[in-house]
């Protein structure tokens, strides 16, 4: 999910401190103390991920290498629809919204 922040920075204003980049807040503040200005071991943050979070990284990395559309599936439908051999099965698609609505009302 993709958050347009144009909005957002046009209701922050520089003279309020806001929208600065971290590394950059506090440094005209003479009050600010030594726990505002970051760590004084020298120590480099780390960051470690789950098993799980890794997980869902590959299968982040897998999905953006899919095609968002089966061209093949695309293509033999049209043709069908074309060639005027595409039939529609009524059933099927009221038990595909039937289930559908389950899995929303479920949801809630």
């Amino acid at each position: 999910m993709e958050i347009e922040n144009n909005r957002i920075a046009s209701l922050v204003t520089p003279a309020s401190g806001q929208g600065a980049p971290v590394e950059n807040q506090g440094k005209g503040n003479t009050n600010s103390s030594s726990a505002e200005s970051g760590s004084t071991s020298g120590s480099p943050d780390r960051v470690s991920l789950t098993g799980e979070a890794r997980r869902l990284q590959e299968l982040e990395t897998r999905l953006a290498s899919e095609p968002v559309v089966d061209s093949q599936r695309v293509a033999a439908v049209r043709s069908a629809v074309e060639d005027g051999t595409f039939t529609v099965n009524p059933e099927r698609i009221a038990d595909k919204m039937m289930s559908l609505e389950e899995a929303l009302t479920d949801a809630r």
